[in-house]
């Protein structure tokens, strides 16, 4: 859903000069309050905090020396590696993990706010994996 707020210092914009895709419109706003239903009875922020607490102590607990530092913010989770990142992301990749770099150094991982306990422990088994089979160059 699109919206957009203009303060009273724009001047000379009426209606139609501006528009969006999915701002307004009656199925836009009735799939933007479900998803809002959605996100409230189900408690998503709230286990956003806790799988995302979750994964960042699983992450923490791999033995790689290669690991500078573990960060993030709910499920928002940034892995710095000592080296360039480009290896592992391929290696990711290629066993079906989808993550990206943030920077040269840094794998960024965004799991869904629904992912599974089950799919953070098999996240975490093959990014171990992968770890221990690349090279310290990230290769």
């Amino acid at each position: 859903m699109g919206a957009v707020l203009i303060g009273s210092n724009v001047k000379n914009l009426t209606p139609g000069v501006h528009g969006s895709t999915f701002g307004g419109n009656p199925l836009s706003c009735a799939a933007a309050n479900a998803a809002l239903d959605v996100m409230k009875d189900e408690d998503l922020p709230g286990q956003a905090a806790a799988k995302g607490a979750y994964l960042m102590d699983k992450l923490k607990e791999i033995n790689s020396p290669n690991i500078r530092e573990v960060r993030g913010l709910g499920l928002m989770v940034g892995i710095e590696m000592k080296q360039k990142v480009t290896g592992y992301i391929k290696a990711l990749q290629e066993k079906k993990i989808i993550a990206l770099n943030a920077g040269l150094t840094v794998v960024r991982l965004l799991p869904p706010l629904v992912i599974t306990y089950e799919q953070i422990d098999h996240l975490v088994e093959v990014l171990t994996e992968v770890l221990a089979q690349t090279t310290d160059d990230g290769q």
